[in-house]
């Protein structure tokens, strides 16, 4: 049985009373072995056996005393997913990281988004997690500007695109040639010509068109696991094979109709990327609906900022008809908020003091006074 320190911030603490109280509730945690609280820095040291504790149940005795575990959250994109197997694998190797409270994982816009407990540099263990099961992650320092993201979703589109139309470039003439044998009996001139045909015509569509799903299938195995591609993979796989054992064995050949698999999955692989492109483009207007200014009280004053410039904890004066700036707590007013263009509710909601606000929401009634609480990327948006 090893035993593991971990460092916690803590927050909340004020003197040496908050930190002895703090230690002492973390030393009661079943499978604590030591704990010390340094107030000065506002870290709790604990060995822990590995083994017996979970770091929820020392969130949750800090919590219990009165002070905070602070978290933060990332958004790192993710290569190499194919389907929901791929995302789910992904999300299963990101939540065993040590210092991680949660982690989701959205095949769509291909990111992860992990909420963890800050201390030393966390991305290189969630990397080599994710490396682990077979995928990659990406760094902060090599997220893409919006221009080269754009760029890089019409290239993939364009791929998808080009596979598709290349694969049943082939593909129709091996389903014109199968119809005619079925229907009409006609194999020209004879047996031999039309099975090699069928061969011949199959193996652009597989080897070349269709490698990327092989690539994806034999990675997922070689980690111990199967996604969509590793059922394409084995379906034409085997169907291929067929058409050389037919030249051996009294076998049907099924060659043809591997290639025939593997167009209908192309075209899926595009008809996915068509519809990301879609939802990015849809997630680019609804951030543009966001304010571009806000008027926050600054000594007293009204003064009209740029939304950039709106710092957590400032007070923002929003007037009937006018889109809450970002996201926040009323203090002061209240008023009906039309939120439909975040959560698809047609009515006003009714808010009151201590409520809280979506930025890009419309203030429809009453005067608001709203504390900014997140801004930026933490915004719901």
């Amino acid at each position: 049985m090893t035993n593991v320190r971990l460092t916690l911030p803590i927050r909340g603490m004020t003197c040496a009373s908050c930190a002895n109280k703090v230690e002492g509730a973390l030393k009661k945690v079943y499978g604590v072995e030591n704990a010390n609280v340094n107030l000065a820095t506002e870290k709790a040291t604990v060995e822990v056996l590995s083994d017996k504790i979970k770091i929820d149940s020392l969130i949750s005795a800090v919590k219990k005393t009165g002070y905070e575990v602070p978290s933060e959250t990332l958004s790192l994109p993710v290569k190499g997913m194919t389907c929901a197997s791929c995302a789910n694998k992904v999300e299963g190797a990101l939540k065993k990281v040590e210092r991680v409270l949660s982690a989701n994982v959205n095949l769509a816009t291909e990111k992860a988004a992990v909420t963890y407990i800050p201390g030393v540099s966390i991305i290189s263990d969630l990397q080599q997690a994710v490396a682990n099961v077979g995928y990659e992650l990406m760094g902060m320092s090599e997220e893409m500007a919006e221009d080269k993201k754009e760029e890089e979703e019409a290239r993939k589109m364009r791929v998808a695109s080009f596979r598709m139309w290349a694969a049943w470039g082939f593909t129709i003439p091996i389903i014109t040639w199968m119809f005619a044998d079925m229907f009409f009996g006609i194999i020209w001139p004879d047996s031999t010509i039309y099975n090699g045909g069928l061969i011949l015509l199959s193996i652009p569509v597989l080897l070349w068109l269709g490698r990327r799903t092989y690539k994806s299938a034999l990675t997922a195995v070689r980690h111990g696991h199967a996604n969509m591609d590793t059922l394409i993979a084995l379906g034409t796989g085997v169907s291929f094979l067929t058409g050389p054992l037919f030249f051996l064995f009294p076998v049907a050949n099924y060659a043809g109709v591997s290639a025939m698999i593997m167009a209908f999955h192309l075209t899926g692989r595009y008809v996915e990327e068509k519809a990301k492109g879609r939802a990015s483009q849809a997630i680019k207007k609804l951030l543009q609906l966001g304010a571009k200014t806000a008027c926050i009280l600054v000594k007293g004053k009204e003064v009209e900022v740029p939304i950039e410039e709106v710092q957590l904890g400032d007070v923002m004066v929003i007037r009937p008809g006018e889109k809450i700036p970002t996201d926040g707590t009323i203090v002061e007013g209240e008023s009906a908020v039309d939120e439909s263009m975040a959560t698809g509710e047609s009515m006003p909601v009714n808010k009151k003091p201590g409520d809280e606000t979506i930025g890009a929401t419309v203030n429809q009634e009453g005067l608001l006074k709203i504390k900014a609480t997140k801004i930026g990327k933490d915004t719901f948006l």
